[in-house]
């Protein structure tokens, strides 16, 4: 397992601890909030991972774009739970933007750090190169 993936079933587990204690509302927020930062934690850990292999010129712009995803996805959220009636009547729109908050940052800078550490590992050769060879002798 990765640092990213401990990093959310532990605040998985903790929300849901929390959860239990708080019960009704509140909890349901705080479920909601931590899978839907998580989620989205991850998700973003993941494209700028690709981005930091493939397009290491973009790299700053990936983050910029996750950022934006992540606010987008945050109040999105939030209007829902506080503005649609059913869903105000099950999930409390303050604890999920706390524990969405919380879990996104917690997520998103462990999976920051196990990126940096991955990339800085020299890349495995792809090819024929990647392929060992067996020493050729010739035999007269």
């Amino acid at each position: 397992m990765t640092r990213t993936t401990l990093a959310t079933l532990a605040a998985l587990l903790i929300a849901a601890a929390l959860a239990f204690q708080l019960g009704g509302r509140e909890g349901a927020g705080v479920v909601a909030g931590v899978l839907c930062g998580a989620a989205v934690a991850n998700l973003g850990a993941l494209w700028q991972r690709h981005a930091f292999r493939h397009h290491a010129e973009r790299a700053f712009r990936s983050v910029v774009e996750v950022f934006l995803f992540k606010l987008a996805f945050v109040l999105l959220g939030a209007l829902a739970f506080r503005y649609v009636e059913a869903a105000a009547a099950r999930v409390d729109w303050k604890a999920f933007l706390v524990t969405f908050a919380a879990a996104a940052l917690l997520v998103q800078t462990v999976a920051v750090f196990e990126s940096v550490r991955l990339l800085r590992r020299p890349a495995a050769p792809i090819g024929p190169a990647a392929t060992p060879t067996q020493p050729t002798t010739h035999q007269p």
